[in-house]
């Protein structure tokens, strides 16, 4: 993976490329950001563009080296991970001797420390000073997704190279490309949080058309004319296992009532699940007819509301309950 063709993370590929390119590239980097990001694609296409010797600076992804690079099996590119829910004191010994040497074949040596905020304290504090002066032709990149884990004294050694959420948009392309269905593609990315790892899980799986019959459940028992549909609906969700795609469920829920509230407000250009276009257009005509947005605005709150409550651990039976009852009075009221 070059640094160029990695998706929807231009400032922080932009500022990588400047940097090699003028020579002032860091030796020590922080990478981080969400999971799922392409931190990781970041730190290998980082080694391409350190060592590649076709295309300098950019990494041409062909040749031998990079070839190598990209099969973990050139030796002045080494990528470090937990072995067990820690980074040691041994496996940090092992970068500090390879940073005090000279690089095998390459112009540079990269070393990667995945998931580096399961650094222990023993490890950490092994890396101080080789993060603060490694031998000339040592870059050391450390990956994470929680950067408060690690310790202020690793931090500061390191220059940050912040990684976002990629917007959906990219995302919906990313899965198209793969040859996913337009509209499982939109739901895909609606779930996928910013995440490219997690929008090719969920188009590889039935989870995302299992989310849409869920949400489907709530929004029928939300405009049943009696109470019965709701708490049937809700008491589906008493068991545990049952729960483990509820977060899911309401996030899409949530999603669908914020384009139903883009569309009434005329900002179609917000609208992800264009799939459902002609649901999200009722929703909003109800809004339109009372020339009030109100509805919708608390339909979404009701929704968020929930997941705040599922997350606190508040029985979900009941959280649900109150979820599809307030939407329930809000659509009564909107009519």
């Amino acid at each position: 993976m070059r640094l160029r063709d990695i998706a929807g993370q231009d400032q922080a590929i932009a500022l990588l490329l400047r940097a090699v390119g003028s020579g002032r590239l860091a030796h020590a980097i922080l990478f981080d950001g969400p999971d799922g990001v392409g931190k990781r694609s970041a730190a290998l296409g980082l080694a391409l563009a350190l060592c590649c010797p076709e295309e300098p600076n950019q990494g041409c992804g062909v040749c031998d080296v990079c070839r190598r690079i990209l099969a973990g099996q050139h030796p002045d590119v080494r990528v470090l991970a937990p072995e067990t829910n820690q980074i040691v004191l041994e496996q940090a010994k092992d970068v500090v001797a390879l940073a005090s040497s000279r690089p095998h074949e390459a112009r540079a040596r990269v070393l990667v420390i995945d998931q580096a905020d399961c650094l222990n304290p023993s490890a950490a504090n092994c890396l101080l000073k080789t993060l603060e002066e490694p031998l000339t032709g040592n870059f050391i990149v450390l990956v994470t997704a929680a950067p408060a884990r690690l310790l202020p004294t690793i931090r500061s050694r390191c220059q940050r190279v912040r990684f976002v959420g990629i917007r959906p948009a990219i995302l919906i392309e990313l899965a198209t490309r793969r040859g996913i269905d337009h509209a499982r593609a939109e739901t895909a990315a609606a779930m996928a949080g910013g995440s490219v790892a997690r929008l090719y899980q969920l188009c590889e799986s039935e989870v995302e058309s299992n989310l849409w019959t869920v949400a489907s459940c709530f929004r029928q028992a939300v405009a049943a004319s009696e109470f019965g549909p709701i708490f049937d609906a809700a008491a589906a969700f008493s068991d545990k296992e049952d729960r483990q795609d509820l977060p899911e469920v309401l996030a899409l829920l949530a999603r669908f009532y914020r384009d139903a509230l883009a569309l009434a407000a005329g900002a179609q250009d917000l609208i992800l699940l264009r799939s459902r276009s002609a649901e999200l257009a009722k929703l909003a005509e109800l809004c339109q007819r009372r020339h009030s947005l109100v509805p919708l605005r608390r339909a979404v709150a009701a929704v968020l509301d929930a997941c705040a409550g599922l997350a606190a651990n508040v029985n979900a039976v009941t959280a649900l309950e109150k979820m599809m009852m307030d939407i329930r009075a809000l659509a009564v009221e909107a009519s």
